[in-house]
């Protein structure tokens, strides 16, 4: 028997693909108003158009041959009871978007896995990543950060849409990371599996053991991927502006910087209401300490930042 394949609704999908494309058309007229404001700005902003438009393009026709082989893969030698989801489109937050390559629902576990048809020998360590160009080594965007920040935001909008089977299986989603076409391949010290061609990624998901996820959960998760829609913006951040009032009812804030000059916060609440606020300092690129009860005040909570 053969994984089953489930695709988001097509209509729905061709508004995310829009959304997406105005979007970028934002990003590009940023990109070229910087070029503009130059000396010879008028000289290279049309030359920037076609190189931006070009890198765009190259991008999206790259990944596309090597997604479609590693999809059959995992259609063909995935169990009869697991579930593919290719090319992935979600919004987490208002122009945040996430679009995973391969999403794989099984009972061990949830699978995100990227896909990167890239020619050539490439060396990652510790998810900074180099491909051979003639003698030397060249720095190239890191695909394992860049499917870290696929899987912290499909947990994102996990926890939006369903928090409650958030919470039973947050600890069971896996990155992977695929490289097809590559003729050579080393990672050291990464955060998550890199391997190449599917059937290398079907055996990384055959590692996990354990009857992890339920099938009802599953089928949840399916049901709510394939009706997802586009963020009705002025309603989103109404409803968390509304939800942030409440934290804020409910817990009490201060900010501070110690004798040695460490800023912390202080939270006057339970230690998930700090974790929450930690969160929000670690999405504002902060560096967080670990969280610390107040030793004479057991309702208090604390964390350094940088």
């Amino acid at each position: 028997m053969l994984a089953r394949f489930v695709e988001q609704d097509k209509e729905i999908k061709e508004l995310f693909y829009q959304k997406i494309k105005e979007k970028e058309e934002r990003e590009k007229q940023k990109h070229l108003d910087k070029i503009s404001e130059g000396f010879f700005g008028w000289l290279l902003e049309p030359i920037a158009d076609v190189a931006y438009t070009w890198r765009r393009i190259s991008e999206k026709e790259q990944g596309s041959s090597g997604e479609n082989s590693v999809g059959l893969a995992l259609h063909l030698w995935l169990p009869s009871n697991a579930v593919v989801i290719n090319d992935l489109v979600l919004e987490v937050e208002p122009d945040e978007f996430i679009q995973v390559d391969h999403l794989v629902l099984n009972t061990n576990g949830i699978f995100v896995l990227e896909t990167k048809s890239w020619d050539g020998a490439f060396l990652g360590t510790k998810d900074k990543w180099r491909m051979k160009q003639g003698n030397k080594w060249v720095e190239v965007q890191s695909p394992t950060k860049q499917n870290e920040r696929h899987v912290k935001l499909f947990k994102k909008w996990l926890e939006e849409n369903l928090p409650d089977l958030h919470e039973r299986v947050k600890e069971h989603i896996y990155p992977i990371v695929i490289f097809k076409r590559a003729k050579w391949v080393k990672a050291k010290d990464c955060s998550m599996p890199v391997v190449i061609g599917g059937m290398e990624a079907v055996g990384e998901i055959r590692k996990v053991k354990g009857e992890n996820i339920s099938e009802e959960d599953i089928n949840l998760i399916i049901e709510t991927v394939k009706n997802a829609k586009p963020l009705d913006h002025e309603e989103w951040k109404r409803k968390h502006s509304k939800r942030k009032e409440e934290d804020e009812k409910r817990y009490q804030v201060t900010t501070g910087k110690t004798s040695s000059g460490k800023m912390y916060v202080r939270i006057l609440g339970t230690k998930e209401d700090t974790q929450k606020v930690a969160e929000e300092y670690k999405n504002q690129n902060y560096t967080i300490s670990e969280i610390r009860q107040d030793k004479k005040d057991k309702n208090v909570w604390f964390f350094y930042y940088s």
